[in-house]
């Protein structure tokens, strides 16, 4: 006869591996490396869009003053955009840490439950 519970069991376990690959790839890593890695790709992204930003923005306050040439404030300008990507990246790298710690503690959660899942499906 067919155990129900082993059967419910099994089915879990199948729906799990089906839909739970992230999981698996995200706890080949130790937390630190997971969390730096996503961060960095994070802090990396917003830093290649503020250097798109600044670069429109330096263009059109450099061109808008073409004739004032040597009157530009070089300094102050990088200064301010120096400013402002500081900024971002201690707001980006602070939400992105908490953001992927709590996503890998998800995901070490539920391997652990899948886990001991497979050792009551032995004990069967």
């Amino acid at each position: 006869m067919v155990n129900q519970e082993k059967v419910k069991l099994m089915a879990k376990l199948a729906s799990y591996e089906k839909n739970g690959k992230e999981d698996l790839i995200s706890t080949e890593y130790f937390r630190a490396d997971y969390v730096s890695y996503n961060s960095f790709l994070i802090m990396f992204g917003v830093t290649v869009c503020l250097v798109l930003f600044f670069l429109a923005d330096f263009g059109g306050k450099f061109f808008d003053n073409m004739q004032n040439f040597f009157e530009f404030d070089f300094i102050g300008q990088g200064m301010d955009y120096l400013t402002i990507w500081l900024v971002f990246m201690v707001i980006y790298g602070v939400i992105a840490s908490v953001v992927y710690r709590k996503r890998y503690n998800d995901s070490k959660r539920r391997i652990d439950i899948y886990q001991k899942m497979l050792k009551d499906l032995k004990r069967m």
